[in-house]
């Protein structure tokens, strides 16, 4: 990406990340499996108008691995910790699939540190989920999936989360394989996943309190999906639209899971547009 990654410890977890530009603070939050290198086409843009911080959340790309009390509940607190070392009173969050359910929870539990919220592809409206997603919850099936991990398995589960094959980032794939490699990594992934997911989808415990706490989320929230998602159903964006006030939605056509990485320059334009209306 060109920009020089450091660490900083946040709770207790040495956090890699990544910051670039002056301007409102915009906190990049990937989604499950993900790391910073997701946001590798939004840096540059977003970081014209925005102070941008990307970040491994613990576990997750380069970042320590966090001990066992690391779970959702404890996601607020974690997000609280992570302002207080950048020195921000306030901030606005971006969030992609589960970073995108983090960034709901953070919201919920400490409005008056939020100041806008956009949500983009993200798990919490609703309990429907992929198949695949919901088999890695079932034993052994999630471990025999991380064991045989290689380039062939990544690009398949790649193309699950794009319309376009032609705009996956192939470059991406050894840096993921490397990620994935310790043990201790596909572990804490599969123990994560299976806290927030289960044969049915997402569990109920979370979207029904996501649902029930839409009313104290901040008034500026932008929702953005891809019409093809293959992950999270479309018709969520439009049941988050309905239950967060004055929120907009912006579906992308002919796009998947990850249209900051799909449709790049139409999504920097949509959030810089938002960010600063």
């Amino acid at each position: 990406m060109g920009l020089k990654e450091e660490y900083i410890t946040v709770a207790e977890n040495r956090i890699r990340y990544i910051e670039k530009g002056e301007g409102p603070p915009l906190i990049l939050l990937h989604g499950m499996g993900g790391s910073l290198e997701w946001w590798q086409y939004n840096l540059d843009a977003l970081s014209q108008k925005c102070r941008v911080i990307a970040f491994d959340f613990p576990g997750f790309g380069y970042s320590s691995l966090p001990d066992f009390r690391f779970k959702l509940d404890s996601v607020p607190d974690f997000m609280a910790a992570l302002l207080n070392a950048f020195q921000l009173t306030r901030a606005s969050l971006l969030g992609n699939s589960m970073g995108g359910l983090f960034a709901l929870i953070t919201a919920a539990k400490i409005p008056e540190r939020i100041e806008r919220l956009i949500l983009v592809n993200n798990a919490g409206f609703g309990p429907k989920l992929s198949f695949l997603l919901r088999l890695g919850t079932v034993f052994p099936f999630g471990e025999l999936a991380l064991t045989i991990r290689n380039r062939y398995t990544a690009r398949f589960f790649l193309s699950r989360l794009f319309n376009d094959p032609k705009k996956i980032p192939y470059h991406l794939i050894p840096k993921v394989l490397e990620i994935f490699d310790p043990l201790p990594m596909r572990k804490f992934f599969l123990r994560l996943l299976r806290s927030g997911v289960n044969l049915k989808g997402l569990r109920e415990k979370i979207w029904v309190q996501v649902l029930d706490s839409t009313a104290s989320l901040p008034k500026k929230t932008l929702i953005v999906w891809g019409a093809d998602d293959r992950v999270i159903p479309v018709y969520q964006a439009q049941v988050g639209k309905e239950l967060i006030k004055n929120s907009r939605l912006h579906v992308f056509k002919k796009c998947g899971h990850l249209p900051q990485v799909e449709w790049p320059e139409e999504f920097n334009r949509l959030v810089l547009e938002f960010m600063e209306s």
